[in-house]
C-alpha cells in the first residue's frame, strides 16, 4: 500500500509540474513574458496584413529597441512603445473569479498623430493568460469629454487594478487649447470597470475636476 501511495504521489507531482499555473501575487515571470510575446506576434501579424502582401514594406515591421523601450510599428503608421522593464505589466482580478488577470500597457501613436496609451487585457485561463480585449486611453474618457462641454479630449493613465477596477488619473484638454501637448485639466482619480460581456469600459467613480493655474502651475478645483 505504501508503495502504491508513493507511485501516485510521483505521478501527481509530474502532472502538476507539466501544467502552467498562475499564482495570485504581483510577481512577473515566464507566463507574463509569454503573454507579451503572444501580443507582439499578434501586432506584427496585424500590421503586416495592412501592407496587403507588399513584402518590402512588410519586412520593416520588426521590434526595435530604443532608448525608451521596445518599438513595434509601421513606418509612418501606427506604432507601439513598450517599456523594457516590468512596468508594462499590471495584475489584478478583473472578472471576480478570484484569479489574477493581466494588463500590458503601451504608448501608442497613429501615423503622425497624437500619442495616447493602449491597454491590452488578458484574462487568466486554465493554461495561462488568454487575450481578451484592448482599450485606447482616449476612447475610455470620450463620454466624459462629451458630457463636460469644456473638455475636448483626454488620456486615462492606468496606475493599478484594485477591487476589480482600473484605477488611475486622467489628463484633459479644454476646447480652448489647440497645442497637442496642452492638458490643463485633470482628475486625480478615476475608476473604470470592464464590462466583460460587452467588452467595454464603464466609469464607476471620478474625483473633482481640477484646472491648472497658468501662473503657479498648481491644480485647483473647478468651481462653477
Amino acid at each position: 500500500m505504501k508503495q502504491l501511495k508513493f507511485v501516485l504521489f510521483i505521478a501527481l507531482a509530474f502532472l502538476t509540474s507539466c501544467t502552467a499555473k498562475i499564482t495570485n501575487d504581483n510577481s512577473v515571470g515566464d507566463l507574463e513574458a509569454t503573454a507579451y510575446k503572444t501580443l507582439s506576434e499578434k501586432l506584427i501579424k496585424d500590421m503586416k496584413r495592412e501592407f496587403n502582401g507588399n513584402m518590402y514594406e512588410s519586412e520593416k515591421i520588426t521590434p526595435i529597441e530604443t532608448a525608451d523601450g521596445i518599438k513595434i510599428g509601421i513606418p509612418d503608421g501606427t506604432a507601439y512603445l513598450f517599456a523594457k522593464d516590468n512596468s508594462k505589466y499590471l495584475k489584478g482580478d478583473l472578472n471576480n473569479d478570484k484569479k489574477f488577470d493581466l494588463i500590458i500597457r503601451a504608448d501608442m501613436t497613429e501615423g503622425r498623430g497624437l500619442e495616447t496609451k493602449k491597454y491590452f487585457v488578458f484574462l487568466q485561463g486554465k493554461e495561462g493568460y488568454e487575450y481578451f480585449a484592448e482599450f485606447k486611453a482616449d476612447d475610455m474618457v470620450f463620454d466624459n469629454c462629451r458630457k463636460m462641454t469644456a473638455l475636448k479630449v483626454g488620456t486615462f493613465n492606468l496606475d493599478s487594478i484594485s477591487g476589480g477596477l482600473l484605477v488611475g488619473s486622467t489628463n484633459y484638454q479644454s476646447t480652448n487649447e489647440s497645442y497637442y501637448k496642452d492638458y490643463s485639466y485633470r482628475c486625480d482619480t478615476e475608476k473604470y470597470k470592464i464590462n466583460i460581456k460587452d467588452k467595454v469600459t464603464e466609469l464607476v467613480s471620478q474625483s473633482d475636476l481640477l484646472k491648472k493655474d497658468s501662473n503657479t502651475g498648481k491644480y485647483e478645483k473647478v468651481t462653477k
